[in-house]
């Protein structure tokens, strides 16, 4: 009985000694912690399933981290280098030609396995990314189709045909 009582003690007090320097540690670590000092996370996936079509140019994937029993994550993201009419768009017309593509897009991805290459963060926080779906990149393919402009950033230039 002493022995038993000795062990859980023993254990009380170990997982005490653990967790009381794991918070000084992780205290210490953070102490010059800033917004500005620290770089956005970049979830590293490569490949997931299509779940959702915002836009034209924005899309939600569901994968896993690659971490042995990762859960799985939806995972928003943008598509690299395009713009498509917004779906709370300046003009009703914009906002019709934004629904109509986002169909088009949602039919040509919807619950398909995507993979994502050249990864990075955008300024709101999702993925950006260059998408691609059975070797094609859907990013050129918007492009090629007239669904969509080129765009890196900086103030947006929407053609006259998506607002008047």
């Amino acid at each position: 009985m002493i022995h038993q009582l000795y062990k859980a003690l023993l254990a009380i007090f170990v997982c005490s000694c653990i967790s009381n320097t794991s918070i000084a540690v992780q205290s210490d670590d953070f102490t010059n912690i800033s917004y500005d000092n620290t770089v956005p996370f970049v979830p590293p996936v490569t490949y997931g399933k299509v779940i959702k079509v915002y836009d034209g140019d924005t899309i939600t994937i569901a994968a896993r981290l690659p971490y042995s029993k990762s859960a799985i994550y939806r995972i928003a993201v943008r598509l690299n280098g395009i713009d498509t009419p917004e779906i709370k768009g300046q003009t009703q017309k914009e906002k019709d030609l934004a629904k109509k593509i986002r169909d088009t897009l949602q039919t040509k991805l919807m619950n398909k396995i995507v993979q994502l290459k050249n990864t990075s963060s955008e300024k709101y926080g999702r993925l950006l990314a260059d998408v691609y779906l059975d070797g094609v990149c859907i990013n050129e393919w918007m492009v090629e189709q007239g669904y969509a402009v080129r765009y890196h950033g900086g103030t947006k230039i929407r053609p006259t045909e998506w607002i008047e």
